[in-house]
């Protein structure tokens, strides 16, 4: 990798690299840490198929990934090293825009048995996935349905529902708490989660405990009774998964990307229905569904600064009105 640009050393031996911006610099994140991520934080994720059939045929995934507390700064950071990365890695690379919450498909697939979001995440206090971390005291919500990932939340009676599951983490004991509405499936990999924390930063050493919403009384509850205190009152049924207007999916609108003098130029071109001889080698082209995922094409014969503006313009999705 071209030092001068500030990209790090790829092991080419390896099909997963993930590196967090942090003070403005790709630092590598260590593979045990995999699948954490800190909301203040940017990240950049490179799969790299291994197979020699997989390296022959499919293309290389490259993801910039935006924690929702994430800074102007860092977000124009990891744009900048995607770019310069695209550029090392070549056109059979992919750029995948991820946004904490709404990430795509490809993106989970990485990640077994789920993500979990960590709170925090300031220069001065970051601190990677560490085995034997025992000195913890936090609550995750887990949403297990069709993606599994875990988010820290308020250490309060107040921050659970009906329906998802909570892990309340003690270090050397973890108390998974299922809804009352959460189906065996959910609560299964739930499980699959909590026991991959605990063999991962406990070393297998923490004793688990479970707790079903309305079943009888156990030690689990208890403990946790001790630590949040009584509960008073109903839960509240779970928050409804934001579904995306089908509407909004159907809104498929093309824009042309080109140069003219000076100025970058961005010009819807087309609606539905869109057909390949609109796209020209030498320009680039956004597509955008209703915001609800945007595309970069880059021709070929189109110069390096017009897909840097391009992507550039991607990234904040600025031709929509506000």
């Amino acid at each position: 990798m071209n030092n001068n640009k500030g990209l790090p050393a790829i092991d080419s031996h390896r099909d997963l690299h993930i590196w967090i911006i942090e003070n403005l610099k790709m630092v590598p994140v260590p593979e045990k840490a995999y699948g954490n991520f800190f909301e203040k934080h940017c990240y950049i994720i490179l799969h790299v198929p291994q197979s020699k059939k997989a390296t022959q045929e499919a293309s290389s995934d490259l993801h910039y990934w935006i924690g929702k507390e994430a800074s102007t700064e860092a977000q124009g950071a990891a744009s900048t090293f995607v770019q310069h990365l695209q550029e090392e890695l070549g056109d059979r690379t992919v750029q995948h825009r991820e946004v904490q919450g709404h990430e795509s498909e490809c993106f989970h697939s990485y990640f077994h048995p789920g993500v979990i979001y960590r709170k925090g995440g300031l220069a001065s206090d970051v601190k990677h996935v560490e085995t034997n971390m025992y000195n913890i005291q936090r609550l995750l919500h887990i949403k297990a349905r069709k993606h599994v990932s875990a988010t820290e939340v308020e250490l309060s009676w107040n921050s659970f529902n009906k329906g998802d599951i909570f892990l309340l983490d003690l270090g050397m004991v973890m108390i998974q708490w299922n809804g009352s509405k959460t189906s065996i499936s959910e609560k299964s990999r739930g499980l699959v989660l909590t026991c991959s924390i605990r063999d991962r930063e406990r070393g297998g050493r923490a004793q688990i405990g479970i707790v079903d919403d309305g079943a009888e009384v156990t030690d689990p509850t208890h403990i946790m009774e001790a630590v949040l205190g009584c509960r008073v009152g109903n839960l509240p049924a779970a928050m409804p998964t934001k579904s995306i207007n089908q509407l909004q999916k159907a809104n498929v609108r093309l824009y042309h990307v080109y140069e003219k003098g000076k100025d970058l130029v961005i010009q819807e071109l087309a609606t539905r229905p869109l057909t390949q001889d609109l796209l020209q080698e030498e320009d680039c082209y956004i597509l955008d569904q209703g915001g609800f995922k945007i595309y970069l094409w880059q021709g070929h014969m189109s110069n390096v600064e017009e897909k840097k503006a391009a992507f550039s313009r991607a990234v904040v999705r600025p031709w929509v009105p506000v």
